[in-house]
C-alpha cells in the first residue's frame, strides 16, 4: 500500500487519519450531507460507502455497467443514511438508499454517457447532463419522487458541466461550446445566456453568487459578474483549465492549468489589473483544487500524487503536505471541515486531519 511521505524542503506531513483501498481508480468522492459517510466511485463501476471514523466499507453498491462517473448526496440531514445519486457509462442516473444498499430508482438521461449530475441546494430538484441532453428531475412530492419536469432543448455540442446557484433560488447554470446558459425549473426555456465563442470545460459559482467562472479548452478563464453581465479573461495558463475553486467570503478563485496554483483576488472592484498569488510547491499539472465550505485553507492535489494545503494571502508556502503514490483524482472536504478526503488513480482514499492555523 502506498504510505504517506514528507517531501524535502517544505512543511510538516499531513496527518493521516485513515486509508483504505478500493480495488478501481477513484472517479468521484464525496461526503455525505452530516460528514457520517463517504461515497468513493470507482471507474470500473462499484461504488463503496466508506465509515468516517474508520475508513471500512459499510456497503458496496454495484454502480454501473461500464463504469461509474459521478456521485452526488440529496442535501439535508443523513441520519438515516441519506440519499445518493450516481450517474454511469449506462446512460443511466441511480437514486439509491445507502444504508440500506438498495435501488429506489433509474433515470434515463437520454444518452449513452452521463457526464454530470447536481442536486439543487434545497434538495427538491437533480440535473442530469448526457450528451447534449439537460434533464430536471423533480423530487418534491414524496408519492412521485424522480418525476422527469423538464427535458430541456438540446445543446449545441456536449454538456461540460453543470452548476446550481448558491442559495434558495433554484438556478442551474450549464457550459458547453459557445458559452454559458441559464435554467429554471418553473420554465422550459433557458431564462439567460452568456455567449463566448469556444469550448468550456467547468464551472463555478462564487459563494455568494455575484461572479461565475470557466476553465476553457484555450487555457484561458472566463470570468463575468453576474447581475451586470460584464466580463473579463485571465490568461497565461500552460494548459486547459479544469481545476477552479471559490473560497467561503467569495473573495479568492484558485485556478490550475499548470503546476502551480493562481489565486485571484476578486475583492474590490475585482480581479482585473491585479497581480495573482502563486502557488509554487507541485512539480506536476494540478488534477484537483479545493477550499474549505468554511474557512481559510485551500487542498491542492496533482498528477504526481502530491496534496498540499494552504491558506493564499497568508503563506507562501504549503501549511502541510503528503505524497500518496499515484495521481490525485478527488479532492472532498468533510462538512465540518475538519478532514480532507483523497482518491487516487491507484484506488486509494486516504483522509487528513486538518492542521490547526
Amino acid at each position: 500500500m502506498p504510505g504517506l511521505a514528507l517531501r524535502p524542503g517544505v512543511r510538516p506531513a499531513l496527518d493521516s487519519h485513515w486509508q483504505t483501498e478500493t480495488g478501481g481508480h477513484v472517479i468521484s468522492l464525496r461526503w455525505s450531507p452530516g460528514g457520517t459517510a463517504i461515497a468513493a466511485a470507482t471507474a470500473d463501476g462499484p461504488i463503496l460507502i466508506l465509515d468516517e471514523d474508520s475508513g471500512r466499507p459499510r456497503v458496496m453498491l454495484p454502480g454501473h455497467r461500464g463504469g461509474s462517473v459521478q456521485v452526488d448526496w440529496r442535501p439535508g440531514a443523513d441520519s438515516q443514511g441519506g440519499v445518493l445519486a450516481s450517474a454511469g457509462c449506462d446512460g443511466l442516473v441511480r437514486i439509491w438508499h445507502p444504508h440500506l444498499g438498495a435501488e429506489m430508482m433509474t433515470l434515463e438521461a437520454g444518452a449513452e454517457w452521463v457526464e454530470r449530475i447536481a442536486w439543487s441546494p434545497t434538495g427538491e430538484f437533480l440535473a442530469t447532463a448526457a450528451g447534449r441532453k439537460l434533464r430536471l428531475w423533480d423530487f418534491r412530492d414524496p408519492a412521485a419522487l424522480g418525476k422527469l419536469l423538464h427535458a430541456f432543448p438540446d445543446h449545441q455540442s456536449t454538456i461540460a458541466d453543470i452548476a446550481w446557484k448558491p442559495g434558495p433560488q433554484n438556478v442551474l447554470a450549464s457550459c458547453g461550446y459557445n458559452g454559458l446558459a441559464f435554467w429554471s425549473p418553473a420554465k422550459p426555456d433557458a431564462t439567460r445566456k452568456f455567449d463566448w465563442k469556444g469550448s468550456m470545460l467547468t464551472l463555478a459559482w462564487s459563494p455568494d453568487a455575484k461572479y461565475i467562472a470557466t476553465g476553457n479548452q484555450d487555457s484561458t478563464i472566463q470570468f463575468w459578474y453576474v447581475d451586470s453581465g460584464k466580463e473579463l479573461q485571465m490568461w497565461g495558463y500552460r494548459t486547459k483549465i479544469r481545476e477552479l475553486a471559490w473560497d467561503c467570503r467569495s473573495r479568492f478563485l484558485a485556478s490550475g492549468g499548470s503546476a502551480t496554483g493562481v489565486v485571484w483576488d476578486c475583492s474590490g472592484k475585482g480581479p482585473a489589473g491585479t497581480k495573482p498569488h502563486l502557488l509554487e510547491y507541485h512539480s506536476a499539472l494540478l488534477s484537483q483544487l479545493t477550499y474549505q465550505s468554511e474557512g481559510t485553507i485551500l487542498a491542492s492535489g496533482c498528477q504526481e500524487g502530491l496534496v498540499a494545503m494552504w491558506r493564499p494571502g497568508k503563506d507562501k508556502q504549503p501549511l502541510a503536505t503528503a505524497h500518496l503514490g499515484s495521481a490525485i483524482t478527488q479532492l472532498s472536504w468533510t462538512p465540518s471541515n475538519k478532514r480532507l478526503a483523497a482518491g487516487t488513480a491507484a484506488g486509494l482514499v486516504t483522509v487528513f486531519r486538518t492542521p490547526k492555523v
